[in-house]
């Protein structure tokens, strides 16, 4: 059975197709924990310009990007007020595969859900998918789930 259940997401509603799966484990499973992992992206502009922005800025911005994952998550985990279970919004600043991988590792997390494209071959390859790299990097199972699948009913 899983307990504590990795949601990561990154802000759009193609991730948040996830959400539906997070309450049907809830239901089928001894969840007492959901951790909302929000990786935040450095400060980047292409180019390397970002060296350009004043430090204090930079600063800013990125502090800017983690307090609105912050409210972001805070968000979603009103959507699982009146459980019994804890919810646990985690925002970090990284890369997205990379540092989920470590969270992962460090966390007792025994499950990940997370949302995909679905895409495959050639193409998952150029787009680098994040999802992929969690896959291969993550020492605990992985349920991923697209935009077009559907959660049980029961």
């Amino acid at each position: 059975m899983y307990t504590k259940i990795l949601v990561p997401l990154d802000g759009s509603e193609m991730a948040e197709c996830v959400i539906p799966y997070v309450k049907w484990f809830i239901k089928v499973s001894h969840v007492n924990e959901i951790v909302f992992l929000r990786v935040v992206k450095p400060f980047h502009m292409a180019g390397g310009l970002e060296a350009q922005v004043i430090p204090e800025n930079r600063e800013h911005i990125e502090q800017d990007a983690v307090r609105l994952a912050e409210e972001y998550l805070g968000k979603l985990a009103g959507q699982f007020k009146g459980r019994k279970i804890k919810i646990t919004p985690v925002v970090i600043v990284g890369k997205p595969d990379k540092t989920t991988a470590e969270y992962v590792g460090k966390s007792d997390v025994d499950l990940i859900i997370m949302a995909t494209h679905g895409f495959s071959g050639i193409h998952r390859w150029v787009r680098e998918s994040v999802a992929d790299e969690i896959l291969h990097a993550a020492q605990v199972p992985v349920f991923l789930v697209t935009p077009q699948d559907r959660p049980p009913e029961k």
